[in-house]
């Protein structure tokens, strides 16, 4: 697991499927949750708006497991990435970078929680540490600080408007670079 520190949202590599040294391939916790669940591939997505004020392409109903606390957020991604790791995936992400506090957004959008990693619709993980599921709603990602998952968040193109329909980018849709466990970068693109 590696930690990338940042000033501002940016796209780290949580999203990106690499191959390490040894040919084990690398992924993210939201494109192996997605695999495991057998959800199907999606092209488009839809354009929401950041905290940071940029706008970006997400897969329809995306949501994000909620805790009471950031120790329990840790402890509950730290335990599913661990379980991923026993089913033979080898996991990128760093619990620490994947859980942020709520009050970075506008009240209303998570109340006073702790959150977990974007991931997306239909790879919910069942743990009774999860003291709830969000949808992902406009403005309530991408705050200032904060790790942008390139496997499930992408730059909207130039001119697109918030709720309009825009083509993912990344592996898993056919205007991707590469599938799932590919040597070839590129962020996971789908919907369950």
């Amino acid at each position: 697991m590696r930690s990338v520190p940042s000033s501002g949202p940016s796209l780290s590599g949580i999203a990106r499927t690499e191959r390490a040294q040894r040919g084990v391939a690398v992924v993210s916790i939201a494109g192996a949750v997605l695999a495991l669940s057998g959800c199907a591939p999606t092209e488009e997505g839809i354009v929401l708006e950041g905290a940071d004020g940029e706008k970006y392409v997400m897969p329809e109903n995306a949501e994000r497991p909620m805790y009471d606390s950031k120790e329990a957020c840790i402890a509950d991604v730290t335990a599913q990435i661990q379980q991923l790791e026993s089913q033979g995936e080898t996991i990128a992400d760093s619990p620490e970078d994947l859980c942020e506090s709520s009050d970075a957004y506008p009240q209303g959008h998570y109340g006073h929680l702790w959150l977990g990693p974007i991931l997306f619709a239909g790879s919910r993980w069942n743990s009774p540490a999860v003291a709830g599921w969000a949808n992902v709603p406009s403005g309530g990602f991408a705050a200032p600080g904060s790790k942008l998952q390139s496997d499930v968040v992408s730059p909207a193109p130039a001119g697109a408007t918030t709720g309009q329909r825009a083509p993912l980018k990344g592996g898993f849709g056919s205007s991707g670079k590469s599938g799932f466990g590919s040597a070839v970068g590129g962020g996971s693109s789908v919907g369950g």
